[in-house]
């Protein structure tokens, strides 16, 4: 397993140079790559179709004027995990935790993206809205408790 500070500074260097080729460089051939955004998950498989959907990943990115910064978690028995933080179009707050696999030769045979493209404050009005639209009787359920044990968060 490559050592976890370097490994995760590389991935902030090419996510940010936005060079879909040196990510498929760290993915072993049959590597599996799994991406959530906000909920709508995607699923790669192989190095093309994971080099591939980083190009439109990066594409993506370029649009929004995305850049992040990545901060190692935990390192340890071939896993890595990184958290990452971003601002969406100067504005916003975005965030994400990644999860990579390595196989005996040090590359990725597993990886997943977890990414949360506007994040609120639990409290904010935008977030209660969002919840209560996606999930109406989790979002007051949550209220409830909040409001019963008078648990905030700003």
């Amino acid at each position: 397993m490559p050592d976890a500070a370097t490994f995760v500074a590389d991935a902030e260097r090419i996510t940010n140079e936005r060079d879909a080729d040196a990510v498929a460089t760290v993915f072993a051939e049959r590597a599996r790559s799994e991406v959530i955004n906000d909920g709508a998950v995607e699923v790669y498989q192989g190095r093309e179709q994971i080099r591939r959907a980083w190009q439109a990943i990066f594409a993506g990115m370029d649009a929004h004027r995305l850049f992040v910064a990545k901060k190692v978690v935990a390192a340890g028995d071939g896993v890595i995990v990184n958290t990452w933080t971003a601002r969406l179009n100067g504005r916003g707050d975005s965030r994400g935790i990644e999860v990579w696999r390595f196989d005996a030769d040090g590359l990725v045979h597993d990886h997943q993206l977890y990414n949360y493209l506007s994040v609120h404050p639990s409290s904010s009005l935008v977030a209660r809205l969002r919840l209560a639209l996606a999930y109406p009787r989790t979002a007051l359920d949550m209220l409830r408790a909040q409001r019963r044990f008078g648990v905030w968060s700003r």
